[in-house]
């Protein structure tokens, strides 16, 4: 025996085509060779591809080489020059580094055993469904349509699909070069694999052929899977590929993705899904998306957050730890979808519908009353859509207008551009739905992020500067001037506001206003009507600041683009998870370019309204009502809670808030202020609607998740998982059980915004901690402004609490105002 000992060189852990140049070397020799990982003490034949993954060699791994037989020396020779000299370059350098997802899970939450992923949450919300990967067959469920068979005859057709496979990428091999080449040979030496064969044509308990391959995958995929690897844990992705290679032979009907979704159900998706892709998809039971990074500033993602459904992108290598079928639990607020949820996920889920159902009746009678704030000053809340039909839900929501219609739905995503009548159409329906309140359509935004296949743009180094928006009509005349007209006739089913993208100069304004003028004659001239339209233009550079006055004569309106605008303005790509954390609306000095920009508008007799992101936004709901504006457009899922922010807030206070946010250092100081500012009328430390009797609650953390959830329902604190996290960091440092079977949880936090005395009487005890089992908890949470009563309420409740007279009244009192009016009653003695 021989041994051969050496450090993993490859940056990505040993995949399948170093291990293929490893298996090549092997077979040269009748030795048996094995390898062997000393981190873990897998081993594998070198003789085998999978199995050597499956060993789970990652970078500076101790390893060594076994090898035995007859022509041992020979092999040892041989092995060690190409380990020492080669091994090393079958590699190529690790992908860059990603930023790490940092943003702390809520504590209740986090308590969960399942394994969790984590990205970029990029249309919020929370659902509940099975995993079903887009654009890729669910060989499980083909397998049902398929008719069942014996294991002879699935051993039989698997491998005749295998020898097919085989044939297929030896042929595509002879006439592929460089990286195809290298990827094709090391499919065909997977597909060579002893373990690959083996476990194919093991006899399973399965159905058919098909379900067979699919239990195979599976089986074949885990260890790679397993990997702390995220190179080695996309190499499913191979397995995956040469499974619908081998799936196509077995099927008898054409192999096509699954996109009727029969039951609840969470999209999965390694790249990127377009927006028909979405579109496709969507019904009652797409419940959310997990997709590949990358797409972060897509339409998709525009889609998405318009139908409420929510949006997580992830890494790729991250993806393929998600198995098809498999129950997932996605929360994009916290950036987070759970494997397999546990019964803790799964009472978070609960426990945050139902919080989301109070909130919901508690906005209902807000819905269709009119934008006003607290003092009176009425500020319209608009819809943004993308799609003609969103129009009736969106007015529907409580939208007292369409603030943005973007139309590039209606171009994109097949092969020649809509004609006259179609467009006419949409716009149409969408003044129709209207009755006479405001709409504002966008003329084709397209380039950058957002391209026309039929177009045949030429790629460009840096898009986004690029040819987009306005600056491609010219060149694309007909399109746009087919656009205009449509738009136009709509005009005259109910007055039309019509708006430009992109526009930076003025030399653009007066050609646009021109093209409108001279299409509006032409259609008069055939004796078409035309109605009530007004034109204007979308700021998105901040070059438009300028324009304003001279602008005056040629446009009617304005409309701030905060996406776009904030990354123009700070010089940085919101989809660049480099610099990302850079593209901040609430920066000062861009604060500053949206308030001289509001002043300037008014100041030209130009009307002016925002309708990016920010508008929906509620913690920037005041600094925009300071800053001037009176129109703010907004994803339809956030139209009745901005209405209900927006009665919380006067016009005062929102002046003094923007005039704080503009002296301060940086985006980071003015959250932290508005975090701190209390917002609304002053509340009464006890309230019936804090006083929750006879719960059942399994355990500590579901008291304090139910407690503070209440809290956030009933508004009186900024964010229900801060003020959570606040109570826990108190309790870490000792317990809060005074004796007696009580609980006396407290904290005081910038996220509180009303200070509160919260109680909840269990039906049966639990344990507080190791020691002290209770009955009944009474939680305070102090705000920063009135942190100077917290340990005086604290003190008179913990002293009224040791007399037992007190207590059996908290015990005995029946209904919910007559406990509250107990407390209150002893706090203020």
């Amino acid at each position: 025996m021989l041994k051969i000992h050496f450090t993993c060189p490859l940056p990505n852990g040993l995949h399948a085509r170093p291990a293929s140049a490893l298996e090549q070397r092997v077979n040269a020799f009748g030795a048996h060779v094995q390898i062997v990982n000393l981190r873990n003490e897998r081993q594998a034949d070198a003789r085998s591809v999978l199995a050597m993954i499956g060993t789970d060699i990652l970078y500076q791994d101790p390893c060594e080489l076994v090898i035995t037989g007859d022509d041992e020396a020979a092999a040892f020779q041989a092995l060690q020059q190409f380990i020492t000299q080669e091994f090393a370059s079958c590699d190529e350098s690790m992908p860059p580094s990603q930023n790490e997802i940092d943003t702390p899970l809520p504590v209740f939450l986090a308590q969960t055993t399942a394994e969790i992923l984590r990205g970029n949450g990029v249309s919020g919300g929370l659902a509940l469904g099975v995993a079903m990967y887009s654009g890729t067959p669910d060989l499980y469920q083909l397998a049902e349509r398929e008719v069942a068979t014996t294991p002879e005859v699935q051993r039989d057709a698997l491998q005749a699909a295998l020898q097919q496979v085989r044939m297929q990428l030896r042929d595509a091999l002879h006439h592929a070069q460089g990286e195809a080449a290298t990827v094709l040979q090391a499919h065909i030496n997977l597909l060579e694999d002893d373990l690959f064969e083996r476990a194919l044509l093991s006899e399973r308990p399965a159905r058919n052929a098909l379900a067979a391959l699919a239990q195979a995958l599976d089986e074949l995929s885990a260890p790679l899977r397993e990997s702390r690897s995220s190179y080695l844990q996309q190499r499913v992705l191979d397995i995956q590929d040469l499974g619908l290679r081998l799936a196509t032979h077995l099927c008898e009907q054409p192999l096509m993705p699954e996109t009727v979704l029969r039951q609840d159900t969470i999209v999965i998706s390694p790249t990127p899904i377009t927006p028909g892709q979405f579109l496709a998809l969507r019904g009652p039971h797409l419940k959310g998306v997990v997709m590949g990074a990358g797409g972060e500033t897509s339409h998709t993602v525009i889609l998405a957050r318009s139908f409420g459904i929510p949006l997580l992108s992830v890494e790729p290598a991250e993806i393929t730890r998600i198995r098809s079928n498999e129950p997932l639990m996605l929360d994009t607020r916290y950036g987070v979808v759970v494997l397999a949820p546990d019964a803790q996920a799964l009472r978070w889920y609960q426990l945050e519908e139902e919080k989301r159902q109070r909130q919901h009746l508690r906005l209902q009678p807000l819905i269709q009353r009119p934008g006003v704030t607290q003092d009176g000053e009425s500020v319209a809340i608009l819809a943004n859509i993308a799609l003609a039909a969103e129009a009736e839900a969106a007015f529907a929501a409580g939208a007292e207008g369409i603030g943005l219609f973007r139309t590039e739905m209606l171009f994109c995503e097949r092969a020649a551009p809509p004609d006259e009548e179609e467009q006419y159409q949409a716009y149409r329906h969408v003044l129709q739905q209207a009755k006479g309140r405001k709409v504002v359509i966008r003329t084709l935004d397209i380039g950058g992020d957002k391209p026309c296949d039929y177009l045949n743009m030429p790629p460009e180094e840096n898009p986004f500067l690029g040819w987009r928006g306005i600056r491609l009509y010219p060149a694309f005349n007909a399109v746009f001037t087919t656009q205009v007209r449509a738009l136009l006739r709509a005009s005259a089913t109910g007055p039309l506001h019509i708006m430009a993208p992109m526009v930076t100069t003025l030399e653009e304004i007066k050609w646009l206003r021109e093209q409108f003028q001279q299409t509006e004659a032409q259609l008069r001239a055939e004796g078409i009507a035309t109605g009530i339209w007004s034109l204007g233009i979308m700021a998105e550079v901040p070059s438009v600041l300028y324009l304003l006055e001279k602008a005056a004569a040629y446009i009617d309106f304005v409309s701030i683009g905060s996406n776009d605008l904030t990354q123009y303005f700070l010089a940085c790509d919101r989809g660049n998870p480099q610099v990302r954390h850079l593209y901040n609306y609430f920066d000062p000095s861009f604060l500053q370019l949206l308030t001289e920009m509001t002043a300037r508008a008014q100041r030209a007799g130009i009307a002016i309204s925002l309708c990016g992101e920010m508008g929906g936004d509620p913690s920037a709901l005041a600094l925009l009502l300071g800053a001037g504006l009176r129109q703010l457009s907004m994803s339809v899922s956030r139209i009745a809670a901005a209405k209900a922010h927006l009665s919380s807030l006067t016009l005062a206070s929102g002046e003094q808030k923007l005039a704080q946010a503009l002296a301060s250092d940086g985006a980071q100081a003015v959250m932290m202020a508005l975090k701190q500012q209390v917002t609304a009328a002053a509340k009464p430390v006890v309230d019936p609607a804090l006083i929750l009797l006879d719960r059942p609650v399994a355990d500590k953390a579901e008291v304090i998740k139910v407690l503070t959830d209440n809290l956030e329902v009933e508004q009186r604190v900024i964010s229900g998982p801060e003020v959570e996290s606040a109570i826990w960091q108190r309790e870490a440092i000792f317990s809060t059980a005074l004796g007696f079977a009580i609980a006396l949880p407290h904290c005081k936090s910038a996220a509180v915004s009303h200070s509160s005395v919260s109680l909840m009487r269990l039906t049966k005890p639990l344990a507080w901690n190791d020691e002290v089992d209770v009955s009944l908890i009474i939680m305070l949470t102090v705000s920063e402004q009135e942190k100077g009563d917290h340990m005086k309420i604290f003190s008179r409740l913990a002293r009224k609490l040791m007399h037992a007279e007190f207590r059996q009244q908290l015990l005995d009192r029946a209904l919910p105002q007559d406990v509250a009016e107990l407390l209150a009653q002893e706090i203020a003695g």
